[in-house]
């Protein structure tokens, strides 16, 4: 593991084989441990002062890890973050916040979007 990225080799469409690279495991338990924790220590807040600070930390964990290989790592960790977010605002009051409609709603008006891909891959001949 370097800078955070596990390096492996697999073959590109030509059959070539091409050196990839993935969010390595522990930084990516890591992660997924920060972001639990925030949302649960955030979860009484008000939602306007907390999301906005949230939509940042999504994008900027995209902006390092989003490799065109390795777009299954930020995948998994937007839909735990999903599920955590949904888990802990419905633990705010004796009856349930939201539904998954209204919450996808609330979603959308903080503009917290799914990652993608966002830098080019640049293919290099090493031989």
């Amino acid at each position: 593991m370097f800078l955070g990225f596990a390096f492996y080799w697999a073959k590109d469409a030509q059959g070539k084989p091409r050196l990839r690279r993935r969010t390595g495991a522990e930084k990516h338990r890591a992660s997924m441990s920060e972001f639990y924790q925030y949302i649960k220590a955030k979860r009484s807040n008000k939602l306007n002062t907390w999301m906005p600070q949230l939509k940042r930390k999504l994008m900027g964990y995209r902006n390092y890890f989003g490799l065109p290989d390795n777009s299954c790592s930020l995948d998994r960790l937007y839909s735990y973050v999903l599920h955590s977010l949904y888990k802990w605002l419905n633990r705010r009051s004796g009856r349930g916040s939201y539904n998954w409609s209204n919450f996808k709603k609330m979603l959308m008006y903080y503009a917290i979007e799914r990652p993608r891909v966002s830098k080019r891959f640049i293919h290099v001949d090493w031989y």
